[in-house]
């Protein structure tokens, strides 16, 4: 509210132009003109009003615009072009996919959205981080597969076949054409036929080592690698320096032995390599 030193400041455009009527009607120079108060105040509120209207219009256009780029997300697509190797691909999320000869992977630089969603065609096991308010959706040509945190193989044909086997956790798998939903937990295995889920005890217990016994990383930061590499193996492996987690990496493991992993990278970025106790540490 104004205070009285205020007001004092205020220019008053009804007295000022009452004073210019009076001093034009003793000169003489108006004849039979009503006294008029100026439209200033309700010009101002037309101006209101139009500067209203127009934030409105721009509120509701970026509005469209952003649900336009929400539905519109570009997709990168990562896909394994040899069979004797697993190409090993980390997430924003921090989830790791494993994609076996000829698959491929279409997923987001970064999870914007109510949902983490990819879409595979081929072979692959998924890591999957673990984020309750935000599951992790894996589509295919008939399946939709969701989940928050677990660890689990996939297998997809052109065809539309389906197998799913899960090392840890729960996956929900849905068919999309007639709505069968089914719960897959560790240990057992969903597979379809004839439009139907039939689930069994996973009598394949070598699956999943298989995707991690001959990794290649393409152009991964070194972080990464190594958080791979500590999913995966009993000796834990410790970067020394924010300097080197980004460093980024070709390269490819035939086995999974964290000995020669540890030493192939420190050979390759050029880094010192230390084994304490049960621990290897990498630093420069």
């Amino acid at each position: 509210m104004a205070t009285l030193d205020n007001k004092t400041r205020i220019p008053d455009t009804n007295a000022a132009w009452n004073n210019l009527h009076d001093r034009l009607s003793q000169d003489r120079l108006l004849d039979n003109v009503t006294r008029k108060a100026p439209t200033i105040r309700w010009q101002a509120s037309w101006l209101w009003v139009a500067a209203a209207f127009l934030a409105l219009c721009v509120s509701t256009s970026l509005l469209i615009y952003v649900i336009h780029r929400t539905d519109n997300v570009k997709l990168l697509t990562v896909q394994n072009n040899e069979t004797e190797s697993v190409l090993v691909k980390t997430l924003d999320d921090g989830s790791t996919v494993y994609l076996a000869g000829n698959a491929s992977l279409h997923y987001p630089l970064h999870f914007n959205g109510q949902k983490r969603e990819v879409s595979l065609a081929g072979n692959a096991m998924f890591d999957i981080a673990r984020n309750p308010k935000k599951p992790f959706v894996i589509e295919t040509k008939n399946i939709q597969v969701e989940v928050l945190g677990t660890a689990f193989n996939m297998e997809t044909t052109s065809e539309g076949n389906f197998r799913l086997s899960v090392l840890r956790g729960t996956v929900k798998v849905s068919d999309k054409v007639n709505g069968d939903v089914v719960l897959v937990q560790a240990g057992e295995r969903v597979t379809m036929q004839g439009n139907h889920f039939y689930k069994t005890a996973n009598p394949d217990l070598s699956l999943f080592s298989r995707y991690t016994s001959n990794m290649r990383f393409k152009d991964e930061p070194l972080e990464s690698i190594i958080r791979v590499i500590n999913q995966n193996a009993a000796q834990p492996v410790v970067l020394r320096g924010e300097s080197i987690k980004q460093d980024r990496l070709n390269v490819r493991f035939y086995n999974n032995n964290v000995e020669s992993m540890t030493h192939i990278i420190s050979i390759a970025l050029h880094l010192k390599r230390e084994v304490t106790q049960d621990t290897i540490f990498l630093y420069r």
